[in-house]
């Protein structure tokens, strides 16, 4: 099983839609996939028609894999589950408070789901925490929406460098473009100056700005159930193959 992040430090640059979009796709694909919603708003667990969580004790959720099984909720779309997110998330930096019993708590849930799912993938909180901690240091990947803008570009360049400073972390950073405007020159110049910068890291597709993913919320479901033929649809489905080539996910 693979292990993923849809992870950036700053809110506002497509991360949701991108994690219910990358986990949609998944599925599509045949395999096995699973999203653990772990932000308090809760958007993902929303896009995919789940209901959320109600009075989770977050100390016993951790502690239990076996209990967290137990909250899996099937989505309307084959091969595709939801671990909802509940507003109590907010406070799991408070049980995340010893990093590394975090880890081997995280890996435990991890290695109980490998048995029945290809891919699990979690859409995370917008911060730089003890969650986000135990994460990098769990999963296999990370995938990081970066919008080509001056503030995006320089989050992406801290969570760049914080990685490095982590011992051994476990996860590979793996960035693309998101919200692309080309008529934009700047959007133009950071894309072009980042793969200068850092060849082979960024990945060569990208989704552009449109109002098709902005219906996701209004939709209450992944882009292509709605908007299959649309350029943002052709550019997830694009981007989502490269992604599968560079993480070494099989389709079976």
């Amino acid at each position: 099983m693979k292990s993923i992040a849809c992870y950036n430090m700053k809110g506002g640059v497509g991360k949701t839609s991108s994690a219910v979009n990358f986990a949609y796709l998944s599925a599509a694909n045949g395999l096995k996939t699973v999203l653990w919603d772990l932000d308090p708003q809760g958007a993902a667990t929303f896009h995919l028609g789940v209901s959320p969580l109600q009075n989770t004790k977050l100390k016993k959720l951790v502690k239990d894999k076996k209990l967290i099984r137990t909250l899996v909720e099937a989505t309307p779309y084959e091969n595709l589950s939801a671990i909802p997110a509940g507003f109590e998330y907010r406070n799991i930096d408070l049980v995340m408070d010893d990093s590394k019993k975090s880890c081997k708590k995280l890996t435990k849930i991890l290695e109980s789901f490998a048995t029945d799912y290809d891919i699990f993938i979690f859409d995370c909180p917008p911060s730089i925490s003890n969650l986000s901690d135990t994460i990098f240091n769990t999963v296999d990947y990370i995938f990081m929406p970066v919008v080509p803008a001056a503030m995006p570009q320089q989050t992406f360049l801290r969570v760049k460098e914080y990685l490095e400073d982590i011992d051994n972390p476990s996860a590979e950073l793996i960035p693309f473009f998101n919200m692309v405007d080309r008529r934009k020159s700047g959007h133009r110049k950071i894309m072009w100056d980042n793969k200068k910068a850092f060849p082979q890291v960024f990945c060569e597709n990208y989704i552009p700005a449109r109002a098709d993913i902005e219906k996701m919320g209004l939709m209450q479901a992944p882009l292509h159930t709605f908007a299959p033929k649309s350029d943002a649809a052709r550019s997830y489905s694009l981007l989502w193959k490269e992604l599968m080539v560079r993480a070494e996910i099989q389709s079976p």
